[in-house]
């Protein structure tokens, strides 16, 4: 009896075969997300002289090796009762300044004053210019009187007769040591800017009738002059100051 041979298999569309599974495994797979926040990294800046910060300015947020948490200097035992923190912080002497508390205080501040120091400044930038000022300090003077047209815009988008500030030294310190536990890290972190959220998408509401993150979201997309407006008054309404010191051993 003749020996019957073995057909050979057809291996000619395996690749092809084997380049379609890599692709279905490759959007059909997840995979865990890193925890992590997003901010911009602020300039290092050379500090002449050294300025004394009130307490009442401080928010000062510090976790231990033993990933407890102290806020303004009260233990709390749930990270998600820093928000909470936060905007009492911001909202304490918002309407009302209140001396006997130990919050950041508010001034409040017209277009006469506003203008006024736009034309000092005009007044100094004109000074160094013929003392022939090194340019780094006639570029501070131009960022100064940007920040002042910032606010001028914002007064008028307002519809007040005065812009509420909350004092310039008021700001977020983050203190954490090299033991602290990275997702308690970042839970301070998202806790910071969720309350920062808060306060502007309910200032927001009440200025414009629609959220923050609307706003927010558009401007992203269209680049809209009269949406980068609304979120500049927004946030010199709740300005996000945070300073992280190095963690200690």
């Amino acid at each position: 009896m003749a020996k019957r041979e073995i057909p050979e298999i057809n291996a000619g569309s395996m690749a092809d075969i084997a380049f379609l599974l890599l692709i279905f495994f490759l959007v059909t797979t997840t995979m865990d997300r890193d925890q992590a926040y997003v901010r911009n990294i602020p300039k290092k800046i050379d500090v002449i002289d050294k300025v004394e910060i009130e307490q009442r300015n401080i928010l000062a947020i510090k976790a231990n090796s033993l990933n407890q948490l102290m806020v303004r200097g009260t233990m709390i035992a749930d990270p998600d009762d820093i928000s909470e923190k936060i905007i009492e912080f911001y909202q304490k002497n918002e309407k009302r300044n209140d001396p006997t508390n130990n919050f950041p205080m508010y001034t409040r501040i017209g277009m006469d004053f506003i203008n006024t120091q736009i034309d000092q400044i005009d007044s100094e930038i004109a000074s160094l210019e013929s003392q022939d000022a090194p340019a780094e300090m006639i570029d501070f003077k131009y960022s100064q009187i940007e920040e002042w047209n910032k606010k001028k815009k914002s007064l008028q988008l307002y519809g007040g007769p005065e812009l509420p500030e909350i004092h310039f030294q008021a700001n977020i310190r983050i203190e954490v040591q090299d033991a602290t536990e990275y997702g308690l890290f970042a839970k301070i972190q998202t806790e910071i800017e969720e309350a920062i959220f808060e306060l502007r998408d309910g200032e927001s509401q009440r200025i414009f009738g629609e959220g923050y993150g609307i706003i927010k979201s558009r401007y992203a997309q269209d680049q809209d002059p009269a949406d980068k407006s609304k979120l500049d008054l927004l946030e010199v309404l709740y300005p996000a100051r945070i300073i992280e010191v190095t963690p200690k051993k």
